[in-house]
């Protein structure tokens, strides 16, 4: 986009400079005609070159965000898949840790009830 900017921008500064220039020139109505009808073709040329680069320019554009939605695409199957085996690789530890989990509060449960005996027993 700055390109293009720019591109613009020196086209229009050449447009007004040119205009200015042959303005203010000293020269008579007739040279100053000639000299419009000589450089109109080379206005009209670069006009059409920044036509050009524009539609360049916009089909770029146009490229890259197909591109990229792609590679988003991409990218979001490959986490999806990367999450789902990460999730199976954990299964048997996550079982493993609950178990474990249920043997300790079975075992706090036991320590519970027999301080509760031996705290009736001992008043």
């Amino acid at each position: 986009m700055n390109k293009k900017a720019f591109t613009c921008g020196l086209l229009f500064g050449g447009i007004v400079g040119a205009a200015a220039a042959l303005l203010t020139a000293p020269s008579s109505g007739r040279e100053l005609r000639n000299q419009i009808k000589e450089t109109k073709g080379e206005w009209v040329k670069v006009a059409n070159e920044l036509k050009e680069d524009a539609i360049d320019i916009k089909n770029s554009v146009v490229q890259a965000t197909k591109e990229g939605q792609e590679i988003i695409k991409e990218i979001a199957g490959d986490v999806k898949v990367a999450v789902s085996e990460w999730q199976k690789s954990i299964e048997p530890n996550k079982e493993a840790l609950q178990e474990e989990m249920k043997e300790i509060r079975e075992t706090i449960a036991q320590l519970e009830e027999k301080l509760q005996k031996e705290k009736t027993t001992i008043s």
